[in-house]
């Protein structure tokens, strides 16, 4: 499988990493792109979890958790079933702080906050990709 990474730099720090996968997974449902959301923590995922269905006042971004026929699966760790279920493209919305292991994905996404401490994980994760033999592209979001 052919990776691309992308990594969208937040230069505003009113903007948070939440927030904004939210518009990312709401792209990648308008594209019919079948999304692993991978969170750091069962804490973050059950927050990430109650922003997706209150992210807009007037529609839901369908998800769940740990449902490989979701279009949006959130999860702890990629379940193997979710990389076998689709035989279309998949993505993966990293909000982990470690690389994913991109050769999974067709397309890996990357947030990285406007403060010092993501931006240091940030740049982790890009060495990361790096040495997988992927060139991330980088995306400023005003």
């Amino acid at each position: 499988m052919t990776s691309a990474v992308s990594f969208y730099l937040l230069n505003d720090d009113k903007v948070n990493q939440e927030a904004f996968a939210c518009r990312l997974c709401q792209r990648a449902l308008s594209e019919g792109l079948p999304l692993f959301v991978w969170c750091e923590s069962q804490e973050s995922m059950e927050r990430f979890d109650q922003l997706l269905w209150t992210f807009q006042a007037s529609s839901f971004i369908p998800h769940d958790i740990d449902d490989v026929n979701a279009p949006i699966c959130l999860g702890l760790s990629i379940p193997d079933a979710f990389l076998k279920a689709s035989a279309q493209k998949i993505g993966c919305l990293n909000l982990s702080q470690n690389a994913v292991d991109a050769k999974l994905f067709d397309r890996v996404l990357e947030i990285i906050e406007a403060n010092d401490a993501a931006k240091i994980a940030g740049r982790e994760r890009f060495k990361g990709y790096k040495t997988q033999g992927i060139t991330p592209t980088t995306h400023q979001i005003k």
